[in-house]
């Protein structure tokens, strides 16, 4: 749900869930309490959703996800709000984000990284909002 795919792959092509599945799985080596972000940040998404919808996060609708999902994210977007998930959502953002740019499908087929060859020229975003 946060890199979705449209007319590029997204997270679910690129096995993401696989990777945060590996890292929170080794972490409990070099950083044990990352996966006591990931088990306590699961647990709070289920209750939350059990409160609201009645069912656990993984059985209700896609909508109701992205509901949840954007509510706990309003943080980003206004610097005045606050949500008691925002912090489990960022841990969520940030390693869906790695996990897909390190990626063969993140770092290749979709940002087109060619190696280590010199570019002769690089245009740059080609998004209208990011012209300057």
């Amino acid at each position: 749900m946060i890199i979705p795919t449209d007319s590029e792959p997204g997270a679910k092509q690129a096995r993401v869930a696989d990777y945060i599945d590996f890292v929170v799985f080794s972490a409990r080596e070099f950083e044990p309490g990352l996966q006591k972000q990931w088990t306590d940040g699961l647990s709070w998404l289920n209750q939350e959703s059990v409160q609201r919808h009645g069912r656990p996060f993984r059985e209700i609708s896609p909508a109701d996800r992205e509901t949840l999902l954007t509510e706990m994210s309003s943080p980003e977007r206004d610097h005045t709000a606050q949500h008691p998930g925002f912090a489990f959502y960022r841990l969520i953002k940030s390693m869906t984000v790695e996990g897909f740019y390190t990626s063969r499908v993140g770092l290749i087929d979709v940002l087109g990284y060619k190696g280590l060859d010199a570019l002769s020229e690089f245009p740059g975003c080609t998004h209208p909002e990011h012209q300057t």
